[in-house]
């Protein structure tokens, strides 16, 4: 960024606690920093940072509107000389493309191609699915400068791109490029192929997050195991399981429909649905209701997945008595020395907490974990900056349970 460059941006002034945190690499700016200054930032506007000496330290993206528990401004470089927000886009992009490339495993045609902050365009997130492209932005700033977005991803991003589509929460999902975006499309994720539906399904369509648990998961199960899905939504983990030789694979979901996807996507990868159970009840109830199984019954493998259970900071206390119980109710339906795959993208839940959760959850009904073989996150498609514990939001604990 040039001195006529930087002569155009409005300087915000950061006091030296704050400074510090954002040199330490987190990426955001509350509302109350712009308190000392005498004027409010535009949505979309780039805004120089000064040290709390008045020494550039880099630049922010403004979201323009003062809403509580939402980033006021959110980190864009770190460099004194940031070239303009245009030249930015396509260089962030372009590496994240080239980074997908060099990551990403073989046959694999949907995964995440924009991770927001751990791609340096903090609150813009892009999931391709072979043809289609979402854009699912978390947050007002870039509103401004969609078109910048779309010319962007076209030119660093683009081959075989057929559509882009918008998602938000305000509005219906509006096409920003090409052909209509189809209902429902086929993807491939290291050998598997997954049915998504990207203008509908929850998040972009699909949990892509979850890749390369999903591979772990194939590679654990063994040939005739009884398998469990837990939130299964349509099936990522149950075809897994299916196709690393389970003999049965119980898939449950709160929603019927969703159930025929999960059904679908069996059909889709070569597998018979027969042997195999799909059932829609409310996971909580049906497990308060488990009473004592025989063994025989029982399972070798468990996968519980479920969404999100808080949101906020206060509602964290409940969200872990929830995990607290859901475990318990697992707890009847293992196998001595099964193995539990268990996940949490709650807000503020690290994988230390969701451990301790599971292990209550299992002692009160006399069962214990026995060893933890294994503790990841998102996949590599979903990075993440240093200094942000925000952005690893999801957890992944593979446990043998006695």
């Amino acid at each position: 960024m040039n001195r006529a460059r930087k002569s155009r941006l409005r300087q915000l002034k950061l006091d030296k606690r704050t400074a510090t945190a954002i040199k330490a690499g987190h990426p955001w700016l509350w509302p109350d920093v712009l308190d000392r200054s005498d004027w409010q930032p535009e949505p979309g506007e780039v805004v120089e940072l000064l040290d709390a000496v008045g020494a550039t330290m880099g630049c922010a993206l403004a979201e323009g509107v003062q809403t509580p528990g939402v980033p006021a401004l959110r980190v864009l470089s770190l460099r004194p000389e940031t070239p303009p927000l245009r030249k930015l886009v396509f260089q962030r992009i372009a590496a994240a493309s080239r980074l997908r490339e060099r990551c990403l495993p073989a046959d694999t045609s949907g995964y995440r191609l924009l991770n927001g902050e751990g791609d340096g365009l903090p609150g813009l997130v892009a999931d391709r699915y072979g043809p289609v492209l979402v854009l699912k932005p978390d947050c007002r700033a870039w509103d401004v400068h969609l078109d910048l977005i779309v010319e962007a991803l076209r030119s660093e991003a683009g081959r075989g791109l057929e559509s882009m589509v918008l998602r938000s929460s305000d509005t219906d999902p509006r096409l920003l490029h090409g052909s209509q975006v189809p209902q429902s499309l086929v993807f491939s994720e290291a050998g598997r192929r997954y049915l998504v539906r990207p203008a509908t399904g929850q998040k972009t369509g699909f949990f892509l997050d979850q890749r390369a648990n999903r591979s772990h998961v194939q590679q654990l199960v063994c040939k005739g195991d009884n398998t469990l899905n837990l939130f299964s939504y349509s099936g990522g983990f149950s075809v897994a399981m299916a196709l690393g030789g389970a003999e049965r694979v119980h898939s449950v979901d709160l929603s019927e429909s969703i159930l025929a996807d999960c059904r679908e996507l069996f059909v889709l990868n070569g597998l018979d649905p027969k042997p195999h159970k799909f059932e829609a009840t409310d996971i909580f109830h049906w497990l308060g209701d488990v009473g004592k199984v025989a063994a025989a019954q029982r399972y070798d493998l468990v996968v519980c997945d479920p969404p999100a259970l808080s949101h906020r900071k206060s509602d964290l206390p409940n969200a872990r008595q929830a995990y607290r119980r859901l475990h318990r109710g697992i707890a009847h339906l293992l196998k001595r020395n099964a193995l539990l795959v268990t996940a949490s993208c709650t807000a503020r839940l690290d994988a230390d907490e969701l451990l301790e959760d599971v292990q209550a959850g299992l002692d009160s009904a006399d069962r214990r974990v026995a060893r933890v073989l294994r503790s990841a996150g998102a996949g590599v498609d979903h990075p993440v900056p240093p200094g942000f514990s925000q952005g690893r939001y999801l957890s992944c604990l593979t446990l043998v349970v006695e």
